[in-house]
Parts: structure tokens; sequence; C-alpha cells
């Protein structure tokens, strides 16, 4: 009866294969009800492509505001949306203008609304973004893990909702030993964590946090330069967006928790006023918030940050004068 045993053999491999491809297809269709049910926010880099009109393909970002720019159709909300809403918005929209479109396609090539900021001692620090919020732990897997100096056992959070900052501090050494791995708090979008080196002051931070719209948030030493213009300038300066009269200071307090300070850089670099541009100290954290591209003064400051020679030489002058 070998041919039989044969026989059942093939069944059972066939059977095997549709099952698996089943399998595959079931995961296939679910990963494109994910990507199709995802809810845009602000951020996101959207590749739009129009295939009866392939001369308005083009790649968009989502703004601070919410909003995109396309061609013809002007602003179109997208944060807040899901994308087959916002195809369907962008094909109405372009039919009042050409007939002949009755399709467009979206797809995320930057999830900027999802990114979480891992900083300091880790093997591979840097931007990440998720979907869903993420378990600390396999976060900072993620990158790669531990650096050996790193102190393990007050990992800062940064947790942005909005314009409002809270922080939170997790011991991860301790969930390590005592197997409670998913008990450490979820790191969501938006959130920045920071992990600082063993044995330094102020609680394990040697430096100075920098997130929001700058061009390279980091966490930078108090050495050469102390003050929160100066951080930006090592930061690369600020982006185009950023929104400079709303600087957020953030300072852990023995007695008050963390305090957040709101400071007006822009009050600083235009009026010269000391107050606005205020000394750092080891573990201070500066968001620096986001806004539309608008005109004025944003549209001088998009020049001078791509010219830092001459924010430098303009602060060195203020110096010399007021000092």
């Amino acid at each position: 009866m070998t041919w039989l045993r044969t026989l059942i053999l093939i069944v059972l491999v066939a059977l095997a294969g549709t099952a698996a491809a089943g399998s595959k297809d079931s995961k296939d269709s679910k990963d494109s009800k994910a990507v199709t049910d995802y809810v845009l926010g602000t951020g996101d880099v959207l590749q739009l492509n129009v295939w009866q009109v392939p001369s308005l393909d083009r790649q968009v970002t989502v703004r601070p505001d919410g909003m995109i720019v396309l061609p013809m159709t002007g602003e179109i909300r997208a944060a807040g949306r899901t994308m087959k809403q916002l195809e369907q918005d962008i094909v109405s929209r372009l039919r009042d203008f050409n007939r002949n479109v009755t399709s467009v396609s979206l797809t995320v090539t930057e999830y900027q609304s999802r990114s979480i900021y891992v900083l300091g001692r880790v093997l591979k620090p840097g931007k990440y973004s998720y979907a869903e919020p993420i378990n600390l732990f396999d976060l900072i897997r993620e990158a790669g893990g531990f650096s050996d100096d790193a102190l393990r056992t007050r990992v800062k959070l940064v947790h942005r909702d909005g314009s409002d900052e809270s922080i939170e501090y997790a011991n991860v050494d301790l969930a390590l030993n005592t197997g409670t791995l998913d008990k450490l708090p979820k790191v969501q979008a938006g959130d920045t964590v920071l992990i600082s080196k063993r044995g330094a002051a102020f609680a394990g931070n040697d430096g100075v946090q920098l997130i929001g719209a700058v061009r390279a948030p980091s966490i930078y030493p108090l050495e050469d330069v102390n003050d929160l213009v100066g951080i930006l300038l090592l930061a690369g300066g600020p982006t185009e967006i950023a929104n400079l009269e709303h600087v957020r200071l953030i300072r852990d307090d023995p007695a008050r928790g963390s305090v957040a300070r709101e400071v007006n850089v822009k009050a600083f670099l235009e009026k010269g006023q000391a107050s606005e541009n205020p000394t750092l100290e080891p573990g201070d954290t500066v968001f620096v918030p986001s806004r539309p591209p608008s005109g004025g003064w944003l549209r001088g400051l998009r020049t001078v940050s791509l010219a830092l020679g001459t924010i430098a030489s303009g602060i060195a002058l203020y110096y010399a004068v007021t000092n």
C-alpha cells in the first residue's frame, strides 16, 4: 500500500499549501484594511498618484494645521481622516476641474505623526514610528538596547499631548529583575524617551534634551554653550515651521515636580530681550512646537535658520553690547 501512503502525503501537502495561502491572503487583507483605516496625522508624508493625470503626481506633507495643498484644489483637510476618505475627497475636487479623473492612490511614505524619539545612551538613537503604543522595553530593544554606560534605573519619558507635556520615569532594571517588563509604561506617538549616562548629576541627566521642531533633536551637553538659543544652534537651528514664540522649557523641581515655562525666543532674536534666552541646567527639556508656514518674520527666520553663521553673529553682537 505504498502508493496509498504516497497519495495521502500528496493530499496533506496540498491541503497545507492551501491553508498557508489562505492564511497569507487573510493577513494581506488585514494589512490592506489597516492601511486603508489608518487615520492621518500632522507630519505624515504622502505620495499621491493620479492615474489619469500623471502630471499631478506628487509628494505632500500634512501640515501642523492638518491640511495639505494640491494644485487646483488648494487646501484639503487630511489630519483626522482615513486614507480612503481623503482619496475620495481628492477625486471629488479634482473632477471639478478635470472630468477624466476617476481615481487616485495615496501611500504614506513617512508616518511622522507616529514618531517616537529615543535619545541618549542606546545603540541606535533616533526616530521610530509605530501605528500603536509600544512597551518601553520593546522600544529600547528596537533602538539596539542600552549602551554600557546607560542609567537603566531612571529612564525619562516625555509625553506630549498637543501643547501639553508631562514627564514620567521608569526603572527598567527593576522590571528586568522582577520579570515585570509588561508593567513598564507604554510609549506612543509624540513621546520622547531619554536615557541618560550613569553617574551624571541631576538624577542621571547630563545635558539638555531638545525635542520638537529643530533640525537635530537630541541630548546636548552644557559645556561651551548653556543658554537656550545656543542650544538651538547646536541642534542646527529651528525648522521652517518652528513656533519660536511658544517654546517650552521643562525643568524638574524637587518640591513641585516638573515645571514648564513658556519662552518667547522670537522676542530675543528680534528685540534682544535677555529674559527670553534663559540659562539652562542639566536635566532640562526644551520643546519647540510647530505651526503652519506663514509670511512675515517666519519667512525671514527660514533664511536665517539656513545661514546659522548669521544667527551666531547676531547673537555674538548682542552679547558684546549687553555684557
